[in-house]
C-alpha cells in the first residue's frame, strides 16, 4: 500500500512540472496577459443554473476567470467551478438523480436499508415527547422543508476532498472562491475564506424554512442573499481584479404570488440587496428569469440555454472589455494538474458525539463494524444511509477531516437522536366509506440491541384496529431482528363502493384476532427474509349466497396456526403511488386448524371440521422511465391455494384471497376478483407534471386458473372451466402529493356485476393492519 502511494505520489509530481511547462509556454505571449478578471453570481435558487451557462459562454470564448464570489445557488456553482469541475460536469451532476434526491430532501430507496423499515402506516404527524423534560419535546412541525438528511452527506462527499487539497484555504483552489453566509442573530453577512468547503457552501445556500442551516463557530447560520445577494463588495475588498463580470438572476422586486408560497417567503426574507455593478469596474449580466421558481430544477437545461445564450449575446461587449485570454488546452491542463493532486478521501477512524455515550458507540459501529482497517466515501455512505433508515435519528452530520501525518482522514459525525416516546396521528378522508382516523404512541431505543414499540389503532366507519408491535433488533454478523406482533381487526365490506355512509346493508364483515413471533433477517441492502410462526382467529359473517335479503347472516370462524417464509426485495420511491424502482415479494403459507360453521348466525348450529391448506403468492412491480416526464410501470401477481370448497357458496368466497389493486377497493367485496389461484397483469402509465402532482392509470387483467361458481338458488360452490371468465379493473386518478399525504381524485371501472362505475376523493395515507392471511 505504501509502495502504491509513493509511486502515485511520484507521477503527481511529474504531471505538475510537465503541466506547468507546458501552460508557461502556452501563456507566453497572450496579449494583455496580465488583466485580471472576476466571476460574481448571484443567489436565486434553481435559477442559478444560467450560471453555468454563462461560465460556458466564457470558456468558449477563452475569457479567463480569475477569481469567483457567490452567494446561495451562485455559491454552489462557483464552488463546484473553483473545484476544478467543467461546466459539463456540473450540468451532469444536476440532472443527475443523485441530486434530485439530496436537492428535495427524498433519500434514494436504493440506498435505504429495507430490513430496518417498519411497517407503513398512516400516521401524518408524529411528535417525539421527552417524559423527563417537557422542554426538550420537540416540535410536531419539521425544522426545514427540505429533509437535511441526505444533503449532509452529499455535501461532505463532494468538497471534502477539495477543501483538504487547499488546507481549509480558498485561496487555494483552481480559482481562488469567496462565499457569503448569513448570521441572523447578529444581523450581518458573513464572508467565507476558509474553513470546511462544505460548510461553508452549505451555509450560502440555507434558504430558511426551505433548508436546515448549519453551525458555524457556535452560530446558526443561513443563506447569504438575506444581506449580500450579489457579492460585487466582497470581490472588490478581497480580489481587486481589474475588471469584475457580474451574473444577476434574482428576481425583481414585485407584489407576492398568492400562490408560490416560496416567492412570499424569498419576498419577507431577502433584504433590500445592492444589485449594481458600477461600469468602470465592469460588465453586468442580468438575466430575466421570472418565469422560473427557487426550486424549478426539472428545468435546469432550459434555464442552463437562456444563461449561455444571454452571455452569448453579449460577448462581444465582453471581449471589448476582457482583452485577456486564456486558450481552451491551457486551461484543460491546469485544471487536470489541479485535479492530480486531488486527495482521496479514506477514512482510518470514526468519531461520533452528541448522544449518549452508549449510543455514539454503536453508531461508530455502524460504520466500522468493528474492522481496523480504512474504509472510502462508497463505504461511509453505505453505512451512513444504514444508520438513518430506521428513522431513530433526527440528524447526523458527517466532517471529513485530514490527518496531516497520514494522509488520511477522520470521519467525525454529529448525531441528533430523537427522543425515545413518539406519539403520531394521522388517517385517510375519502369519499367512500374508508375514511379512518389513525393513532400510535412509540418507544423506540438506539443500541446494540435495539428495541422498537408501538401501539397502533385506527377508528373508521366500516374499519377498526388495533396492532402492537415489539422488535429488538440483535447484534449480529447479518443484520437481523426478533418481532412479536399482536392484532385485532374488523372490516366492512359492501356490494359496491358507497359514498359517504354505510346504509345497514354490510355484505360481509370479517374480524380477525392474531399474533405472530417474527425472525427477520437482511438480504442485502434491499431486501430481507422472514419466517413467521403464528395462531389466529378469523371470523366472517355474511349473508347466504352474498346476496343482501332480511335474513340474519351466517358465520365462519377458523382457528388456525400458521408458519410463513416471506421475501422481499423493495427499491421504490413511494410505497402508495412509486414512480421508479422495483418490489418482488414472495410468500408461502402453511395453516392449519378447526373451522367452525353457524347458519343463520345460530350459535346451536355448529358445523366443525379441520382445516389445513398451503398458500403461496408472488408479486412483481416495476417502473421505466419512458422520457423526463412519463414512467411505465408493470405489475403481476400470482397466487396459488390449497383451499378447499367449503359447502356453501358464501364461506369459500369469504376466504378466498383477492385481489386490491387500489385503495378504492378494500370496502368491496367483489367476487370477480377473487379465486384460490389466480395469475394478474397490470400497466401503469404515468405522467409526472410536476414534481408534486402526477396523473396515473392502473389497468388492471384477472384471470382465476379455474373460478369458483355457485351461490344462485343454493347452487354449491363447484369450479368453473380453466382460464375462463377473465375480469379487468381500471383506474385513472389525478394525485397531489404533499411531504406527509396525498389528495387524490379518481375514477374507476371494474366488469363485476352491480355498479361498474365508481368515483371518489380522498386525502390522506390509506394502510390497514396487517392481515393473518392476504
Amino acid at each position: 500500500m505504501a509502495l502504491k502511494v509513493k509511486i502515485i505520489e511520484k507521477a503527481r509530481e511529474y504531471v505538475v512540472a510537465f503541466g506547468a511547462s507546458i501552460i508557461l509556454l502556452t501563456c507566453s505571449g497572450v496579449a494583455d496577459a496580465q488583466q485580471s478578471v472576476g466571476l460574481v453570481l448571484s443567489g436565486g435558487g434553481a435559477k442559478g443554473i444560467a450560471h453555468i451557462g454563462v461560465i460556458q459562454a466564457l470558456e468558449d470564448n477563452d475569457i479567463p476567470i480569475d477569481y469567483i464570489a457567490g452567494t446561495s445557488m451562485g455559491a454552489i456553482v462557483g464552488g463546484f467551478y473553483a473545484s476544478g469541475y467543467t461546466p459539463a460536469e456540473m450540468m451532469q451532476l444536476i440532472e443527475s438523480k443523485g441530486f434530485h434526491y439530496w436537492s428535495t430532501g427524498e433519500i434514494d430507496p436504493s440506498l435505504v436499508y429495507y430490513y430496518a423499515k417498519d411497517d407503513p402506516t398512516p400516521r401524518l404527524a408524529t411528535v417525539n415527547v421527552n417524559l423527563g423534560d417537557s422542554a426538550a419535546t420537540k416540535s410536531i412541525l419539521p425544522s426545514s422543508i427540505i429533509n437535511p438528511l441526505p444533503m449532509n452527506f452529499e455535501f461532505m462527499n463532494l468538497f471534502a476532498a477539495y477543501s483538504a487539497q487547499c488546507g481549509d484555504d480558498f485561496d487555494k483552489l483552481f480559482v481562488p472562491f469567496r462565499c457569503v453566509t448569513s448570521d441572523v442573530y447578529n444581523k450581518h453577512k458573513i464572508v467565507c475564506r476558509s474553513g470546511s468547503l462544505g460548510d461553508a457552501i452549505r451555509a450560502s445556500m440555507s434558504f430558511p424554512i426551505v433548508f436546515e442551516p448549519i453551525e458555524m463557530d457556535g452560530v446558526l447560520v443561513y443563506d447569504g442573499g438575506i444581506y449580500d445577494n450579489f457579492p460585487v463588495d466582497v470581490m472588490r475588498e478581497d480580489f481587486a481584479p481589474d475588471i469584475m463580470i457580474g451574473v444577476d438572476v434574482s428576481s425583481p422586486d414585485s407584489k407576492p404570488n398568492i400562490n408560490d408560497l416560496f416567492s412570499q417567503v424569498e419576498d419577507m426574507i431577502i433584504q433590500n440587496n445592492d444589485y449594481s455593478l458600477p461600469a468602470d469596474e465592469g460588465i453586468k449580466l442580468r438575466i430575466h428569469l421570472e418565469e422560473f421558481s427557487l426550486l424549478d430544477f426539472e428545468a435546469c437545461r432550459t434555464i442552463y440555454k437562456i444563461g449561455y445564450d444571454h452571455a452569448m449575446s453579449m460577448m462581444d461587449s465582453i471581449k471589448s472589455r476582457v482583452t485577456a485570454r486564456v486558450p481552451s488546452e491551457a486551461r484543460k491542463l491546469r485544471r487536470a494538474v489541479f485535479k492530480s493532486k486531488t486527495p482521496y478521501v479514506e477514512f482510518d477512524s470514526v468519531t461520533v458525539h452528541g448522544a449518549t455515550p452508549s449510543q455514539n458507540a454503536f453508531i461508530k459501529y455502524m460504520f466500522t463494524n468493528g474492522r481496523t482497517d480504512t474504509f472510502g466515501l462508497a463505504q461511509a455512505k453505505d453505512a451512513y444511509y444504514r444508520a438513518i433508515s430506521p428513522g431513530k435519528l433526527r440528524n447526523l452530520v458527517p466532517h471529513a477531516e485530514l490527518n496531516d501525518s497520514t494522509g488520511t482522514f477522520t470521519l467525525d459525525l454529529r448525531a441528533d437522536i430523537k427522543n425515545n416516546f413518539n406519539v403520531g396521528v394521522g388517517g385517510y378522508i375519502s369519499s367512500s366509506t374508508n375514511s379512518m382516523l389513525f393513532l400510535s404512541a412509540g418507544y423506540n431505543t438506539l443500541s446494540f440491541n435495539s428495541l422498537n414499540s408501538d401501539i397502533n389503532g385506527w377508528v373508521g366507519q366500516n374499519y377498526l384496529a388495533g396492532a402492537l408491535n415489539l422488535r429488538l433488533s440483535m447484534k449480529s454478523a447479518i443484520p437481523s431482528y426478533l418481532k412479536l406482533q399482536a392484532v385485532i381487526s374488523r372490516h366492512k365490506m359492501y356490494d359496491n363502493d358507497r359514498i359517504f355512509y354505510d346504509s345497514g346493508s354490510t355484505l360481509v364483515t370479517s374480524s380477525e384476532a392474531f399474533a405472530r413471533l417474527r425472525y427477520g433477517m437482511a438480504a442485502g441492502r434491499s431486501g430481507k427474509v422472514e419466517l413467521d410462526l403464528g395462531v389466529g382467529r378469523l371470523s366472517s359473517r355474511f349473508y347466504k349466497d352474498l346476496i343482501v335479503s332480511a335474513d340474519n347472516r351466517d358465520r365462519l370462524t377458523n382457528v388456525l396456526g400458521q408458519i410463513r417464509l416471506h421475501y422481499a426485495y423493495n427499491t421504490l420511491n413511494d410505497v402508495l403511488y412509486p414512480t421508479s424502482g422495483m418490489l418482488i415479494r414472495a410468500t408461502l403459507d402453511g395453516v392449519y386448524g378447526n373451522e367452525y360453521y353457524y347458519p343463520l348466525n345460530d350459535n346451536s348450529l355448529e358445523v366443525r371440521d379441520t382445516n389445513g391448506w398451503g398458500e403461496f403468492t408472488f408479486r412483481y412491480e416495476r417502473y421505466w422511465g419512458v422520457s423526463r416526464n412519463f414512467t411505465m410501470g408493470f405489475e403481476g401477481n400470482v397466487v396459488a391455494s390449497s383451499q378447499k370448497l367449503h359447502d356453501n357458496y358464501a364461506a369459500t368466497m369469504v376466504m378466498l384471497p383477492a385481489f386490491h389493486p387500489t385503495a378504492s377497493t378494500y370496502s368491496v367485496f367483489n367476487t370477480a376478483l377473487s379465486a384460490p389461484q389466480y395469475v394478474t397483469l397490470g400497466l401503469q402509465p404515468i405522467w409526472t407534471i410536476s414534481q408534486m402532482f402526477q396523473v396515473r392509470g392502473e389497468f388492471h387483467g384477472f384471470m382465476p386458473w379455474r373460478r369458483v361458481k355457485g351461490g344462485k338458488a343454493g347452487v354449491p360452490p363447484h369450479y368453473g372451466d380453466w382460464f375462463s371468465d377473465p375480469a379487468f379493473f381500471g383506474e385513472v386518478a389525478a394525485i397531489y402529493s404533499l411531504p406527509f399525504a396525498h389528495l387524490t381524485a379518481y375514477a374507476n371501472y371494474c366488469n363485476n356485476p352491480g355498479t361498474k362505475w365508481n368515483f371518489g376523493l380522498s386525502f390522506g395515507l390509506f394502510f390497514l393492519a396487517p392481515t393473518f392471511m392476504h
